[in-house]
């Protein structure tokens, strides 16, 4: 079994269980069903699964059908249940909305099951003018009777329409089984398809028609079927003209499937049901119309270009909608969906080599030939090495002018947009030719980009050794296996195109500093898994080594890597640390050319992640040494250099600590490994994560949180990360550097504050020791993102934006990223998502009961080790940690429920149960996550394997986990970003487990239902739903919060020594000055607020004469003399005096509030009254 024929097995598995039987037959043992009731033999009663030894349908045994199945239900007493379609099903805009009227002797009942098929002619009632009220309320109920879609056709003369609809019904039988006093019930599945056909004149006889199609039944062939059916359901067809459109041939029409069976219950319930409908005899099925709004913007323009042959066809009512493709600007047939799926195409970032022709070329296994850049061969300088790059850029201009000579092929309001897409990839090859140029013809440059692959070689071979037990002995530390010796192979190492390319665009702004070269903002745009940390890191390498080479006494801080959330910041912590100390080993090497001052690398965290000076590192060894459940403060899990795990030993329950040494009462880290290049007695890692050791050390990459920087205003040691000195002037460099990863994250309240702080921080990055004053560099990277350049204007004050790759003239063909190809020609398998909402069956909670027990028994049921391993852990994602805590009580309680009631109706000998569910939420210690991340790396049959992991947000970045290739996503998310990143954690390897995400939509939630009556256009579409971002640094509320924190950061990072009293003038206005600057660029209509909260923080401060900064008791401040005060800390109600709250960090805090239950009230009642106290 493959890998994809393993995710259909499990697919298959969830389809059955909600939705019921597809074309299974004769599954478990047959009984006569021909009589009235069934008797069952004695050995016919030890089975579990039956089937009706005349048709081989199902017969459901120990559930009835509508407790069984919850997808493709349709309730009976839908008799005046042509409904609701709504403004979408006729007019985007405003819908005409129309009652049902019935056209007699046209109902199913009526027809003659011997006739041939029929082609509707009769009159047809028109509606009065004020009767317009088209209502398909009993598709959008939670026990429907009907599902239909609306489409837009055009149908000329002699054109029809030929519909096919089909389900099944359940019959009850009383079945006597030997041994057992009562009679049981069970229920036969009977299926039924009907058939019929509309033709031109009765869609187009006047401006509102609605009728009830003739059908008939049929069998799977087609032909007459004379069954005599119990139970069917009517077809209903409503067509009107299309809004806006003068062609009478043009029609809105909307088709459905209406159970009109007066009754309720079991036997009046339609079950697996669904129809189709085909464009016959000249007929076609259009676009379905949209709201055409004005194109307002490049990037509107751009996404049009990009998704022009991803039309909807139709839309879902009560269900979703599926179609052909087509061919070019119609289908041949739409139909109802009740479980969607839609499978998003895989891209890759290889580039294959073609012939003149087009065609692969293949090695000599047949495999095609990718182009490869060899890390080792650019740090050797060989000429195989520059061949490589050559023909990167070779192939990307010919590629660039393939695409320019396909422009006039484009309609013709495509033009535009495909012209300047072609000139922004100009743009692109230019930079990249202007770097490699630069690489061959400067020595500094050449250097750089040498030892800069050579440190990229190394770091991805020692980032990707496996841990090495550490078992501690009187004797001194045991390893597991010997030190690794590390020599790269020809196959290993190698830059993905667009990484060296990125590399090499950006390589001049990093070698040669300069204003007008570090201007432009770099963002990294490519999807989830692609390798756009690498693209990062490998700028970085450059960056860091080139401050060396040009001055090996300049050792400040030069990179800051920031991201908004913990998982992401320790897991790349761990990547970038193997970076820098593989750099850290070529200096020494080479401390002619880098200096003798060591590279290293420090994280920058809140006090509740990582130790704030030392005196609180060593009090965190030290309870770590005493007591097994202590955090882990220092985060530094396993030796970047060689894999050899630190910190706690792998037994839960030891307080054995190895790699954390204290020593002259500090904290320093060294391999437990006495061989390792970063072992012994002497050698200690270059890592440093207490933030008393980062100021007074400078190391060359500090990674942080962008919360952190809340704390220029608290901690003025701070500045030494920014190049200054006690006396806050320059002393080295500062950052030239500053990479700002998932920048879709910095939106809303979050990126309005960094936003705020921000010209603060590109101030103390910007060197003005010459003549010129030359800004840091700023990359930016993410995977999901609409209105970029306004969010990279909002929060970095930059209006010059380079996306990388630029887009070529379809979504997903960029050369870069282009759709994933087998060897053989075929399409790779992508990421399938399939959609799931049922409102029959109670409740949300009740579907994920199905859906769990559902993957862990399909995924159980495949018969491959391998195979199963992908879709053995089912990764939750769940929107709230309420709903969360929801699904903890499922899987403690009905899910076990559930599976004991599936071993007796299925005979599960071993059903598999939830043994092992972790959560993965922000409620986490930092020290736990990395653990976490360990334990879902876990393969099938290694002990400890998860079956289950509930996750909220935290996943969103950051977990990189080949192996996954499950999800289940409860409700929809919240934004389209969070949706593709979520789901992007599984399927990374679609080559061994593509990956699947199953939907839970909830039926009583407008939102989802609107996604899953619209899962194909949104699914098709993905990337173009994004949300644009929202950043307003200067809004009034913003401006209010942290106005005054941005100012006294930019006045206590400059002038550390300055008392808060007298009120320092000029170094107020020069802050002041620098944050007008950045509004006027930003949002020149907010200047009036500002410099009216800029005249009243000035009084304030003047006012009040505070003669301390801190107003926090718990940080040695004077509550009645400190300027500020935490913000969120409960103020001192005794005191009268006033103080600015301050964030410590970026985000929303809220106040806490002190209950104190007081006798005051009795007290002073009781005396009113006379009593004694």
């Amino acid at each position: 079994m493959s890998g994809v024929e393993a995710r259909d097995h499990v697919e298959r598995a969830v389809r059955r269980e909600l939705f019921g039987p597809g074309d299974e037959l004769h599954l478990g043992t047959p009984v006569d069903c021909a009589g009235a009731n069934i008797v069952l033999s004695v050995e016919q009663a030890k089975a579990f699964v039956y089937h009706d030894a005349a048709t081989g349908q199902e017969l459901l045994t120990k559930m009835d059908p509508l407790r069984r199945y919850g997808v493709g239900v349709l309730f009976g007493g839908g008799a005046t249940a042509l409904s609701a379609v709504g403004a979408a099903a006729s007019d985007p805009e405003d819908a005409p909305d129309i009652d049902t009227t019935w056209v007699s002797g046209l109902e199913v009942n009526d027809i003659d099951p011997n006739s041939p098929d029929v082609t509707f002619t009769g009159s047809v009632h028109q509606d009065r003018p004020d009767d317009d009220d088209f209502d398909l309320t009993d598709a959008n109920s939670l026990k429907p009777s009907a599902m239909a879609v609306s489409f837009k056709v055009r149908v000329p003369d002699g054109g029809s329409l030929e519909l096919r609809a089909w389900g099944a019904s359940y019959k009850r039988y009383g079945v006597t089984i030997p041994g057992v006093h009562n009679q049981a019930e069970w229920w036969l599945r009977q299926p039924f398809a009907l058939a019929g056909t509309v033709a031109s004149a009765s869609l187009r006889s006047g401006t509102f028609e609605r009728l009830v199609v003739p059908v008939r039944p049929v069998s799977e062939d087609g032909s007459e079927d004379a069954t005599l059916h119990r139970l069917l359901p009517q077809v209903q067809l409503y067509a009107r003209p299309v809004p806006g459109e003068s062609d009478p041939q043009s029609r809105l029409v909307t088709v459905a499937l209406v159970n009109v069976d007066p009754g309720s219950g079991n036997a009046h319930a339609l079950f697996q049901s669904g129809f189709e409908v085909r464009a016959a005899s000249g007929a076609s099925i259009q676009p379905y119309p949209s709201v055409h709004l004005t194109e307002r913007d490049d990037e509107e323009r751009s996404i049009n270009l990009l998704y022009r042959n991803k039309s909807t066809f139709a839309i879902g009512h009560g269900c979703a909608a599926l179609w052909d493709e087509g061919a070019g600007r119609a289908a041949g047939w739409v139909r109802t969906d009740p479980m969607p799926s839609y499978e998003v195409v895989s891209l890759t970032p290889n580039v294959y080599l073609r012939d003149q022709h087009g065609a692969y070329l293949t090695d000599a296994s047949g495999k095609r030939r990718a182009v490869t850049v060899s890390m080792q061969e650019l740090a050797a300088g060989s000429d195989s090495g520059r061949q490589q790059v050559d023909l990167v850029l070779r192939l990307y201009g010919q590629w660039i002018e393939d695409q320019r000579a396909l422009i006039p092929d484009l309609p013709e309001r495509f033009h535009q947009a495909a012209a300047r897409h072609m000139d922004l990839c100009d743009e692109a090859l230019g930079r990249m030719e202007a770097g490699w140029q630069l690489v061959q013809s400067d020595p500094l440059a050449a250097r750089a980009f040498a030892l800069a692959n050579e440190a990229m070689l190394y770091q991805q071979l020692r980032s990707r050794l496996p841990d090495r037990t550490v078992k501690p002995t009187k004797r001194g530390p045991i390893i597991d296996s010997p030190a690794p010796e590390v020599v790269p192979t020809p196959q290993q190492g190698q830059w993905r195109p667009f990484q060296i390319a990125f590399v090499l665009a950006t390589l001049p702004e990093l070698i040669l500093p300069s204003e007008a070269h570090r201007s432009v903002v770099d963002l990294i745009f490519f999807p989830t898994g692609g390798g756009k940390t690498e693209a990062y890191l490998g700028a970085a390498a450059v960056s860091l080594l080139a401050r060396r080479l040009r001055d090996p006494d300049d050792i400040g801080t030069d990179t800051l890597m920031r991201y908004t959330l913990r998982l992401l910041t320790a897991q790349q912590f761990l990547r970038a640390a193997a970076l820098i100390c593989v750099l850290e080993d070529i200096r020494s090497r080479a401390e002619g050319e880098l200096g003798g001052s060591p590279f290293g690398i420090g994280i920058w965290l809140g006090r509740s992640s990582t130790p704030n000076n030392w005196k609180q590192a060593i009090a965190g060894l030290r309870k770590m040494k005493t007591d097994a459940r202590q955090e882990n403060p220092f985060l530094l899990s396993r030796c970047p250099w060689c894999g050899t795990r630190m910190g706690r030993t792998p037994d839960n329950d030891s307080t054995d600590v190895v790699g954390y040494i204290e020593l002259h009462d500090r904290v320093v880290f060294r391999c437990p490994d006495p061989d390792c290049r970063f072992g012994g007695r002497t050698r200690t890692l270059p890592v440093h994560v207490v933030d008393q050791d980062i100021y007074e050390k400078r190391p060359s990459l500090v990674i942080g949180t962008v919360d952190k920087f809340a704390m220029l205003a608290w901690t003025p040691d701070a500045r030494s990360l920014f190049g200054l000195g006690p006396d806050g002037g320059r002393v080295v460099s500062p950052p030239s550097l500053i990479i700002q990863d998932e920048l879709h994250l910095i939106s809303g309240p979050l990126g309005s504050m960094v936003g705020l702080y921000e010209p603060v921080i590109d101030d103390l990055c910007t060197d003005r020791r010459g003549d010129e004053a030359i800004p840091p560099k700023i990359i930016a990277s993410t995977a999901t993102i609409r209105r970029y350049e306004d969010q990279v204007l909002g929060v970095f004050g930059r209006g010059d934006v380079a996306l990388f790759p630029p887009h070529g003239l379809e979504e997903g063909h960029s050369f870069f990223a282009e759709p994933e190809m087998l060897d053989d020609g075929s399409r790779a398998p992508g990421r399938r998502y399939l959609g799931i909402m049922s409102g029959s069956l109670g409740s949300m909670q009740t579907v994920q009961v199905r859906v769990t027990a559902a993957t862990l028994n399909g995924a159980a049921s495949i018969p491959n080790d391998a195979d199963r391993d992908g879709y053995w852990t089912n990764l939750n994602f769940l929107n709230s940690l309420r709903e969360l805590g929801n699904t903890v009580y499922l899987l403690e309680s009905d899910v076990p429920d559930y599976l004991t009631g599936l071993r007796f109706r299925d005979g599960l000998e071993r059903p598999r149960w939830p043994r092992i569910v972790m959560e993965l939420t922000s409620r986490r210690r930092s020290d736990e996550i990395p653990e976490a991340i360990d334990l879902l790396k876990k393969q099938y049959g290694e002990k400890g394997c998860i079956d289950i992991c509930l996750a909220s947000n935290i996943i969103e970045v950051g977990v990189d986990i080949d192996r996954l290739a499950l999800m289940t996503i409860v409700g929809q998310p919240k934004t389209t970003a969070q949706y593709i990143q979520v789901s992007g954690r599984v399927g990374r390897k679609p080559e061994v487990s593509p990956g699947l995400v199953l939907t839970v939509y909830g039926a009583a939630k407008p939102r989802d239902r609107s996604h899953y009556e619209r899962f194909r256009t949104y699914h098709q579409q993905l990337y173009a739903q994004v949300e644009p971002t929202s950043v307003t640094p200067f809004a009034n509320p913003v401006l209010r919060r942290a106005l005054h924190a941005a100012v006294i950061a930019r006045i206590r990072q400059t002038s550390p020594a300055l008392p808060p009293n007298p009120f320092p003038q000029a170094e107020f206005d020069e802050a002041v000055e620098l944050l007008r600057k950045r509004a006027e660029s930003v949002n020149a209509e907010e200047l009036p607020a500002f410099d009216a909260l800029v005249g009243e923080r000035r009084r304030q401060w003047s006012a009040w004469q505070r003669t301390e900064w801190s107003a926090n008791a718990f940080g040695g401040g004077d509550p009645l003399q400190g300027l500020m005060r935490s913000a969120g800390e409960l103020p001192d109600l005794g005191s009268k005096a006033t103080m600015w709250d301050v964030p410590m960090s970026m985000r929303n805090v809220d106040a806490e509030c002190s209950i104190e239950i007081s006798t005051a009230y009795a007290i002073a009642d009781g005396l009113a009254n006379g009593e004694a106290p």
